[in-house]
């Protein structure tokens, strides 16, 4: 193993299949040496019980076992565990039986005798596949287009770290609180944690409680019977009831009355409610989310918000950044929206290097809400011209000089605040790691030791921060 690859924090789990007494100690005294747990059997059958039996990370199966061939077991194994990696070896080696092994799911086929060093690249090569695969699928249920075709966009560390708290939240029923400025997406994050988890199939209820009048939200929450109050004609089930078995979503619940509050606070204690009107209490299955542009603590101290409900909202708390703390992933919220914006069978508009520097240096105080706004009142100005340019931008984001012969120092200027936030982001992102920022960002150590003296970036005080889950002091221009 080079000395520049991670070794695993945990042994990695191996289960060796073959007859041959003598090839399975080999594989169980190698792989063992090299770090891995590894449990050797005789045949197919074993295997196949062994594995439905543990935890294995893979298994190394032979072709020609007693029994249950190691064909028959690769079947088996992946029809119980489709994600199961599968390596598959034989002293028999053919073309057919190595394609019917990769048609059936083994992640590769090697041939008799073979080298631990091949082994164990082969096995790294698919365990990171089968990694990078599952995290792809997880990724694409929580970044798929869930708003007019724009989701969630995490190319900057501070929101790639938001999608991994909520992967890692998939399968809890917490209720969560997030928190952050209004636009920055908080309804997309709930949505995210909805479809990444459990209650995927059931229902996701949202309730705005900022648009709702407060004599409508208990009715709205709750329900109400025939007859409960005037003009209620007949009976209406509440949005918990509709929601049973999902997700309620409580939009803005900084701005909802204390009466209400109080409602929503027995809610969460006793997990059940009485519909106005009725005297039989209905008991629902429900995950709350909710979300808020306030700052409830400071709400608390007012006397505007209870804190016996702040205490039960706040199990887990999620912020969601602001676009200005995340400007890497402006450059991708622009090319979406262009895309979404484009008619049917036509190519999607695109920006002038100029307009994308000034659109990534502005601060957007409306955050994701803002830029949407901005990009379709662009587009609908715009005419027929493909191409939209700094003229094409509002006076607020292009600042105040309108002169576009002055386009590249604005150019300059918005690219340099730009990449100064993208490596101190990336810095701390990995901990203050030179190598790992470098690889990530696709240069070399040196390349970016000088990249960072041209920006001015601090480069300690990022590695400090990201030690400490701080922010650095921004350097001026």
């Amino acid at each position: 193993m080079n000395a520049t690859e991670e070794t695993p924090s945990a042994p990695l789990r191996l289960l060796v299949a073959d007859d041959e007494e003598s090839m399975r100690h080999f594989l169980q005294r190698g792989l063992t040496r090299l770090g891995y747990t590894v449990e050797a059997v005789g045949d197919g059958d074993q295997a196949v019980q062994r594995w439905g039996q543990h935890a294995f990370d893979a298994a190394v199966l032979d072709l020609k076992m007693p029994h249950v061939d190691g064909i028959t077991a690769l079947s088996r194994i992946r029809s119980s565990d489709p994600d199961a990696v599968v390596l598959m070896m034989t002293a028999h080696g053919t073309i057919a039986t190595a394609v019917e092994a990769m048609h059936l799911g083994a992640a590769d086929f090697l041939t008799k005798p073979f080298g631990l060093d091949e082994l164990e690249l082969r096995l790294r090569r698919a365990l990171g596949t089968s990694a990078t695969n599952r995290e792809n699928l997880q990724l694409r249920t929580l970044l798929e287009g869930t708003a007019g075709g724009v989701g969630i966009v995490a190319e900057s560390p501070t929101m790639a770290e938001l999608v991994r708290r909520v992967e890692l939240l998939a399968a809890s029923d917490s209720t969560v609180l997030l928190t952050g400025e209004s636009g920055t997406g908080k309804g997309l994050v709930a949505k995210a944690l909805h479809r990444s988890g459990t209650r995927a199939a059931a229902p996701f209820v949202a309730l705005n409680c900022a648009a709702m009048p407060d004599t409508l939200v208990e009715s709205e929450l709750f329900g109400h019977e025939a007859g409960a109050f005037t003009g209620a004609q007949r009976a209406k089930q509440g949005l918990l009831l509709r929601a049973n078995r999902g997700t309620v979503f409580l939009d803005e619940i900084g701005d909802m009355s204390l009466a209400a509050q109080a409602k929503i606070e027995r809610f969460l204690q006793e997990r059940e409610f009485l519909p106005l009107g009725s005297q039989n209490p209905v008991r629902v299955d429900v995950r709350v989310i909710a979300a808020t542009n306030r700052d409830l603590p400071a709400l608390v101290q007012q006397g505007r918000f209870r804190a016996e409900l702040l205490y039960r909202l706040d199990v887990i708390s999620l912020q969601v950044p602001s676009l200005r703390d995340r400007r890497e992933d402006i450059p991708v919220l622009l090319a979406r929206n262009l895309e979404r914006l484009s008619a049917p069978g036509q190519a999607a508009r695109t920006l002038t290097p100029e307009a994308i520097g000034a659109l990534c240096a502005y601060d957007w105080p409306g955050n994701v809400r803002e830029l949407e706004n901005t990009v379709e009142r662009m587009s609908a100005l715009a005419g027929q011209r493909a191409v939209l340019g700094l003229g094409d931008l509002p006076a607020e984001v292009r600042g105040p000089d309108d002169d576009t012969s002055g386009e590249r120092n604005d150019y300059d200027t918005a690219r340099r605040r730009f990449d100064r936030a993208y490596f101190t982001n990336l810095l701390m992102h990995t901990g203050g790691s030179i190598t790992e920022a470098a690889r990530q960002a696709g240069l070399s150590r040196g390349h970016l030791h000088r990249r960072l003296r041209e920006l001015g970036c601090d480069a300690q005080a990022a590695r400090d921060a990201g030690r400490s889950g701080g922010t650095p002091e921004p350097a001026s221009d």
